[in-house]
């Protein structure tokens, strides 16, 4: 049974009267397929009205754009059948393939453009001349359950995006602040796996976000400080994660004046991290550094302390944004709203290759249906093009979608008997529109339970769909037990090519998975060690934090990984970032030092990308010192001495520590 709360039965109570409020429209408009509007109404349907909102304008243009395909398509190449389905294929192929570039609500639009020509263009090979009436049909019942559920959603007890957007938010940074804490008062100072997931929670929020300018609440004013608050949870993983390393690092000295600088910290967090505060502390931290830059224990001290420094900032700054999301009316600095209003798009790890051999599975399914459909001569063969087409792309996003399909096939398959008890039944036995709302409130109502469960939307959604499209509720009702049983056996067909060419094609294990968004991440650490220019920090650990997001919990199943560790790939990236910023700032003979050690770092991780381990550590480890050496004697770039450090650190974190008579 699903766990039924105030949200859960109010959401499936709405829905099911968005889809009762789409099937009567349809019918009193005389549409030839309104449940088409029923079940787009409960696709439509979220637990957040921004959620809703957002999706039902994302469908429209998919829809308009998928019917668009459709009618050019189909009368240019109705004499060519073969040569027909071979467009719509790759219509579908290209519109999944370029959709999974974008891992954002958005992508929607596209990959639902690719299956709607399919939905539309596949029956209308043998009517062609009806083509344009079949899109404008479609486009119309799809158009009148997006209504439908963005009206009811939003003037039904809303319950809006932007409440729960900020709860996750103070959720986050109340456990950065722990995190802090742990590290400032001598705790845990070692990265766990749960401080590894604050970046799987960054990126959840940053989905979240995407909602929030669609939301029904005054939140939806404060997209861009959402957007400022993004840009510091993104640094401030990377920064507290290298704390922690220096913490480890120097868990065995002692200096009274660290000790207390680490307990102002401390007690300011604990204060409520008020940010004119934390610049004053900010500068302390920093002037502290400037006379820690003696002996190896003293660069690492000076790394804490500026990687410390850092850490204040983005915390107080975070906090001061906490603030204005809490109220939309609270000041703010003019250095902050100026952040907010930038904007920007936030950049997420993609993966062409693998988005273009989801598209080209996609393709070779429906062209597999499309042989047998037409080579076969099956009449229903059409049908088994479309699914196979809407199961390819519904589950292209993930590792391996074959278990998924297959999931939802037997879901779907579950369905079958109550839609035949239905259409035999009990739909016979009714006259009228009420009567039938209250022959299909029972079922639909349950089912509407369990959509809000992630962990079982899926299913419920399988059945909910397999229910309404095999009811294929019109005007005009007849039972045909033949054409019942036809219909579904195109269903599962197409299934079933889906499940054997992706398995074939596209399938991975959590192993794979892991390994190729770590040679991805390593591929991208080369080619930033050998930029000459830093890209923007908060941008760059955008991606690398989105990917310890996407690969932390493979780490946790892929047996051929233990001891790989995300984080310690983030704080490179990040101290590669710092060391470049600091070749502006050297002579030629510094510069040619610290492109040594670039150079090095780029070998190292180019070899790990390729599979070939991990050169030789001691060429590398003597240009880092080289350089340290450089850049203590000039007293400059305090970014670029505390990167390299770090370098060192995360890099050979067992090497002895450097020679200190050639460091003083």
């Amino acid at each position: 049974m699903p766990k039924v709360d105030r949200f859960t039965l109010l959401f499936s109570l709405n829905s099911f009267a968005a889809a009762m409020l789409a099937l009567y429209v349809g019918f009193a408009l005389g549409l030839p397929r309104p449940y088409w509007a029923m079940t787009t109404a409960y696709i439509v349907s979220q637990p957040l009205a921004g959620a809703v909102r957002s999706k039902a304008l994302y469908r429209v243009m998919g829809t308009i754009l998928g019917a668009g395909a459709a009618v050019a398509l189909v009368p240019s190449l109705v004499q060519a059948r073969e040569l027909l389905c071979l467009a719509l294929a790759l219509w579908v192929g290209g519109c999944l393939a370029v959709s999974l570039l974008d891992r954002t609500p958005r992508s929607y639009v596209l990959m639902l453009a690719g299956y709607t020509a399919a939905i539309i263009g596949f029956p209308s090979v043998d009517q062609p001349q009806a083509i344009f009436d079949v899109a404008v049909s479609r486009v119309v019942e799809i158009g009148l359950g997006i209504v439908c559920a963005t009206l009811v959603h939003s003037l039904v007890f809303p319950r809006p995006v932007g409440a729960v957007l900020r709860d996750r938010v103070a959720a986050w940074l109340g456990e950065a602040d722990r995190w802090a804490l742990d590290l400032l008062r001598g705790g845990a100072v070692a990265a766990s796996d749960d401080r590894a997931r604050l970046a799987a929670a960054a990126s959840e929020i940053h989905m979240l976000s995407v909602h929030l300018p669609f939301d029904t609440s005054r939140l939806r004013e404060t997209a861009g400080v959402v957007r400022a608050m993004q840009d510091r949870m993104l640094l401030l993983i990377p920064l507290l994660s290298g704390l922690a390393d220096r913490m480890e690092a120097l868990k065995a000295t002692r200096d009274a004046e660290v000790r207390e600088a680490l307990d102002a910290t401390a007690a300011w967090i604990e204060g409520g991290a008020e940010r004119a505060a934390g610049l004053a502390l900010r500068e302390d931290l920093r002037a502290l550094a400037e006379r820690r830059r003696e002996g190896w224990d003293g660069l690492l001290i000076h790394g804490l302390l500026v990687r410390l420094a850092e850490a204040v900032t983005a915390l107080g700054e975070a906090h001061a944004l906490m603030g204005r999301l809490r109220d939309p009316d609270s000041p703010l600095s003019p250095d902050l709203s100026a952040s907010a209003a930038r904007g920007g798009k936030l950049n997420l790890h993609t993966d062409l290759s693998l988005a273009l051999l989801s598209g080209a599975a996609a393709s070779l399914a429906i062209l597999i249906c499309c042989g047998v459909w037409i080579y076969g001569g099956w009449g229903d063969g059409a049908a088994a093009a479309i699914m196979a087409a809407v199961f390819c792309c519904f589950f292209a996003a993930m590792d391996d979608p074959v278990p998924a399909i297959r999931s939802f096939g037997v879901f779907s398959l579950v369905s079958l008997p109550f839609s035949a008890v239905y259409m035999f039944a009990v739909l016979p036995a009714i006259s009228g529109f009420p009567m039938l709302v209250a022959a299909l409130a029972p079922l639909l109502i349950f089912l509407g339970l369990y959509i809000p469960d992630p962990t079982r939307t899926g299913a419920a959604m399988a059945v909910l769909m397999g229910f309404c499209n095999a009811l294929a509720l019109q005007e005009t009702f007849s039972a045909d037990f033949a054409s019942f049983l036809n219909a579904n056996l195109a269903q599962f067909v197409g299934l079933f090519a889906a499940i054997a060419v992706t398995a074939a094609m596209r399938s991975m294990g959590e192993d794979a998975s892991a390994r190729r968004v770590l040679g991805r991440t390593w591929r991208g650490l080369a080619r930033l060690a050998s930029a000459r220019t830093a890209p923007d920090p908060a941008g760059f650990a955008a991606v690398l934090v989105d990917r310890i997001g996407i690969i932390t919990p493979k780490l946790a199943i892929a047996r051929d990984l233990v001891g790989v560790d995300a984080l310690r790939d983030l704080r490179v990236g990040m101290n590669l970032v710092a060391a470049q910023g600091a070749r502006d700032e050297l002579d030629a003979a510094g510069r040619a030092k610290l492109d040594a050690v670039l150079e090095g770092v780029a070998q190292h991780f180019t070899a790990l990308s390729a599979g070939r381990g991990a050169p030789p550590a001691a060429p590398l480890l003597s240009r880092i010192d080289e350089a340290l050496r450089t850049l203590v004697a000039t007293g400059r770039s305090t970014e670029g001495l505390s990167g390299l450090v770090g370098l060192r650190r995360n890099l050979f974190p067992d090497a002895p520590a450097p020679n200190l008579e050639a460091l003083t």
